[in-house]
């Protein structure tokens, strides 16, 4: 099974205000111009480069765009060898992965050298297999990472980043949106699917989001119980109990070595119903008389409602199926078929038409 995760540079693991900032200044100074405050440089960190080159065009400076964007592109260069890091515990957080069986791969809108000499400064080039820069004009982050899918089709894949364009290039390729809280927008990242405030935070939010996708459902255990309303015993309504001597009867004493023989004499109770207590009485002995033995009276036992044979409907005669009159078939001249109409294709990339 193939694990990929991508990231982004600026804000997710390059901490750029180490080298862009301080390398602005250094080209503001050359060019005797006032440099711009940091909050309005955070503005073009993690975009293309055609809003950073409109905003040099703007300076008129007397020098040709083109020139000016290559001139700083050298001196930022130069600043991300000697000064640029990458926030505090990325590279042990990148080795962690790999071990884990991540392929680890970089999806940015900067040129390519940007993300090589940070890496290769680390020492964390080595761990990444593929790194995605725009190789035309106009491509996008969502562009590139769902060519990333099409090319190596990975089981688990996952894009952190710090930007809208970011989460939106996840949705499109169907990664799993990792929004770092910690880098330059953390207002865009409402959409993530899960949003980290440290980048040491990446692998138990992935350990977290995959053992919930294949964890096999216990089947001891429903993934949905529903527990039925607990009714108290004194709203339960009950039926008016009626006793008769048979019922009272039914009321044994515990058995003893001699048995005892119960007799029942009706007692009238205030409530108006009879009761039967039971009275033990010994059984007569040999020298006992006939005459003075006492009288059993028999236990009669409830008497129970006679069953009714189930009422049976009659079955009524099957009605014979309908069946319509059939009508009398009048064939109709045939009419000649219309020709076909000439037609263009839809596909705009063919250069004939069919017809």
């Amino acid at each position: 099974m193939m694990k990929l995760i991508m990231f982004d540079m600026d804000g997710t693991l390059y901490r750029t205000e180490t080298s862009f900032f301080p390398s602005v200044q250094e080209f503001a100074r050359r060019h005797a111009f006032a440099a711009p405050d940091e909050a309005f440089l955070r503005g073009f960190i993690g975009q293309n480069g055609n809003d950073w080159r409109v905003w040099l065009g703007q300076l008129q400076l007397g020098i040709p765009t083109e020139e000016l964007a290559s001139e700083f592109d050298l001196l930022e260069q130069e600043y991300v060898k000697t000064q640029g890091e990458l926030f505090p515990g990325a590279a042990d957080v990148l080795k962690s992965l790999a071990q884990d069986g991540w392929k680890l791969g970089i999806c940015s809108n900067a040129p390519s050298w940007y993300p090589e000499t940070i890496l290769t400064r680390a020492g964390v080039r080595d761990l990444f297999t593929v790194i995605r820069v725009p190789s035309r004009p106009n491509q996008t982050k969502v562009m590139m990472l769902c060519d990333v899918w099409n090319e190596l089709h990975p089981e688990h894949c996952a894009m952190v980043g710090d930007r809208a364009d970011d989460m939106q290039a996840a949705f499109a390729g169907g990664f799993f949106a990792i929004g770092a809280v910690y880098g330059w927008a953390p207002e865009e990242l409402e959409r993530a699917d899960v949003r980290i405030h440290d980048i040491a935070e990446i692998p138990t939010a992935l350990a977290h989001h995959w053992s919930q996708e294949v964890e096999p459902e216990s089947p001891r255990a429903p993934a949905t119980v529903v527990s039925a309303p607990v009714v108290p015993a004194a709203a339960i309504p009950r039926p008016p109990v009626v006793q008769t001597p048979a019922m009272t009867a039914t009321t044994q004493a515990p058995l003893s070595p001699e048995p005892t023989v119960s007799v029942l004499v009706p007692e009238q109770t205030p409530s108006g119903v009879v009761h039967a207590p039971p009275q033990a009485a010994p059984i007569p002995s040999p020298e006992t008389p006939a005459t003075a033995r006492p009288v059993v009276l028999p236990v009669q036992t409830p008497l129970k409602p006679p069953v009714k044979p189930p009422v049976v409907a009659p079955v009524a005669p099957p009605t014979p199926p309908y069946r319509p009159t059939p009508k009398p078939f009048t064939p109709h001249p045939a009419e000649p078929e219309p020709e076909p109409p000439e037609r263009r294709s839809w596909n705009p990339f063919r250069r004939h038409e069919d017809k």
